[in-house]
């Protein structure tokens, strides 16, 4: 351990709500919604990752602020244009702490666009941290073997041909060389007894499917 670092074993996480409703010509047209997560504490570990999670925040507010409102506005006047109404959009980010404890911290972030009536758009984000470095854990660090990522994607491949098989999930028909495709080792988060990876919406089955999460046993 560095010199003058403290060790962290667990660490409160408390939420930052923030509501706002663009408007133009006084018409509501975007709605935001943020859930953002604050760390409790002040050792210099604590608050690098703290300035991270406030960047992430900043990253979706500097969208949903810019591009996503400007789309949103044009739908507004097509709207008006062809004498339909407008349904206003909305934003939301929203986090779950799924581990706190052994000096990790592990975090699920969803965040979900509603464009009038369309289907919602949804981005889910999971990050686990050291709580005593400050540092991300990446997954290969969790797997004592160098081959991790056939352990991990095996386990995937034999999840999804067991939900294929009992219908529990409606795959496309190339799932299998999806799963390997758009295989990404960010793409995880811990729980207090299992290590769950996940693929973003489209990748593995149809939208009303929702995002595809499997659920592997911690490998330390």
């Amino acid at each position: 351990m560095e010199l003058g670092k403290r060790r962290v074993e667990s660490v409160e996480v408390k939420a930052v709500p923030e509501e706002r409703v663009l408007t133009a010509e006084e018409e509501p047209v975007l709605s935001l919604s943020l859930r953002a997560p604050a760390l409790e504490g002040d050792a210099p570990q604590l608050r690098r990752i703290g300035r991270c999670f406030a960047r992430q925040t900043q990253a979706w507010r500097a969208r949903w602020e810019g591009p996503l409102y400007a789309m949103a506005c044009a739908a507004r006047q097509a709207a008006r244009e062809q004498s339909r109404p407008f349904t206003p959009w909305t934003a939301e980010l929203d986090f779950t702490v799924t581990r706190s404890g052994g000096g990790l911290l592990s975090l699920r972030t969803d965040a979900a666009e509603r464009h009038g009536a369309a289907r919602p758009l949804l981005v889910r984000a999971g990050e686990t941290w050291d709580l005593s470095s400050g540092v991300p854990v990446p997954l290969s660090a969790l797997f004592p073997a160098r081959r991790w990522r056939r352990q991990v994607r095996s386990a995937v491949e034999e999840q999804c041909a067991r939900r294929a098989s009992s219908g529990e999930f409606l795959f496309y028909e190339d799932w299998p060389r999806r799963a390997a495709a758009d295989f990404d080792p960010d793409n995880f988060y811990l729980t207090e007894d299992a290590l769950v990876i996940f693929y973003p919406l489209h990748t593995l089955c149809p939208a009303a499917e929702g995002i595809p999460e499997f659920f592997l046993p911690l490998p330390v």
